[in-house]
């Protein structure tokens, strides 16, 4: 009986997934980034009608590299039937990877939106996989990531890559998310369709037009983005761990996830190590080359009670160095500037290193790192890295600032 039922569910998604291709394919386009000089495309997307009969929907990161060089980059649409024509952006919503797009024709009938069912309902995400046709993609709807800070959607389904942009559709044939990455393996991630109407909601108040000055909106944006993580992180109840004879704050925000790090004594020998990881997932696409939105912080316990203070020392010293690696380039970011002073934290010395590279196009954003060594005991030591992308630097060191106060030493 239940593999009767099995069977008579696959058959009905299969069914539905067919009749539904056949409803929407001439409401689906493939979204091509172009250079203006050679003609190829630099990049494909997926983008469905939306709204009005003349507007696509699409993701920010398809469009990313006409956004931050339109003299280089056109965009065009690419129909069903074979059919090409040229597409301008109105307004994007780069904190949930979105954008919407014009023609200067019709283009097909707009989809509608509902709300996300209920989990376990069977979802069908469309879009033009690797540029190798239209598709439809049949996955499981398993709920909004509510502890992200992206608050996707969870779909079990495999999205390839040109399927970013594309709608996923109810049973109705409604749309209730957008394509926007995969993990692999059937994980997938879908913008909850809310983002995409308080985007049109916000084209409606510009009469449809472009926005005056996009650069200027994404850098607001981000911005805001910036404000309201870092206020959140200290109006939030933090609770404290042990790591060796400190006690820190560990998740300090349901967006934070924190690892073990620690390495074992066969690893290690005569030194204990005990080590805390703590990150978000946020990831905030600008280019390439360029993403923000990024925290990450560390804490590290030495004990080396078994070896002698001067080879603890030098060990301990080896440790303690500043990593600022990213994917930032000089065309993006200055270079990090640092400045180190000795300050008392919990009781115990540290040596406090502050670093800082602002963000060229993106006036107003640094990238933070702050890096901290216990230079008070001979034979314990304790580290403390912290890394912010695309902040306000003035909140960032208010909340360093709690940060610290909240350290409390036990022995």
């Amino acid at each position: 009986m239940l593999l009767l039922f099995g069977q008579s569910a696959v058959v009905q998604a299969v069914d539905r997934s067919s009749s539904l291709y056949a409803e929407v394919q001439q409401s689906i386009y493939q979204v091509r980034i172009i250079n203006r000089k050679t003609g190829h495309k630099r990049t494909i997307g997926s983008g469905f009608v939306i709204e009005r009969s003349n507007l696509l929907a699409t993701n920010y990161h398809v469009v990313s590299a006409y956004t931050n060089d339109p003299t280089t980059y056109s965009i065009e649409y690419l129909a069903t039937n074979g059919s090409v024509g040229t597409l301008e952006l109105l307004d994007v919503d780069v904190l949930h990877d979105l954008a919407v797009l014009v023609a200067d024709k019709e283009l097909g009938r707009p989809l509608q939106t509902a709300e996300l069912p209920a989990k376990g309902a069977t979802l069908y995400a469309f879009g033009n996989p690797l540029g190798l046709g239209f598709s439809v993609v049949t996955g499981t709807n398993n709920g909004l990531l509510t502890e992200s800070e992206d608050k996707n959607i969870l779909f079990s389904g495999n999205l390839n890559s040109g399927m970013s942009g594309g709608p996923a559709l109810n049973e109705a044939g409604a749309v209730v998310g957008v394509n926007v990455a995969t993990a692999g393996n059937a994980v997938s991630f879908l913008v909850a369709v809310e983002y995409l109407q308080r985007l049109l909601e916000k084209i409606r108040t510009q009469q449809f037009q472009p926005a005056s000055n996009l650069h200027e909106s994404i850098v607001a944006q981000l911005k805001v983005n910036s404000s309201e993580m870092l206020n959140r992180l200290q109006t939030n109840p933090w609770m404290l761990e042990s790591v060796g004879s400190f006690q820190v704050p560990s998740r300090i925000d349901t967006s934070i996830n924190c690892w073990d790090g620690s390495e074992t004594d066969e690893e290690r020998g005569l030194v204990t190590v005990i080590s805390v990881n703590c990150s978000n997932e946020r990831e905030i696409y600008l280019d390439e080359k360029l993403s923000v939105g990024n925290m990450q912080y560390q804490y590290t316990w030495y004990a080396g009670e078994k070896m002698i203070a001067p080879r603890f020392y030098r060990m301990y010293e080896l440790q303690n160095s500043d990593d600022t690696s990213s994917n930032a380039t000089k065309e993006n970011v200055t270079d990090f500037k640092c400045e180190t002073n000795f300050v008392q934290i919990a009781k115990q010395n540290f040596k406090m290193s502050v670093c800082r590279r602002d963000y060229l196009r993106y006036k107003g954003l640094s990238d933070v790192l702050v890096t901290g060594a216990m230079v008070s005991q001979k034979q314990q030591g304790f580290l403390f890295e912290l890394f912010l992308t695309g902040v306000d630097f003035k909140e960032s060191m208010r909340l360093v600032k709690q940060l610290f106060e909240n350290f409390q030493w036990k022995n």
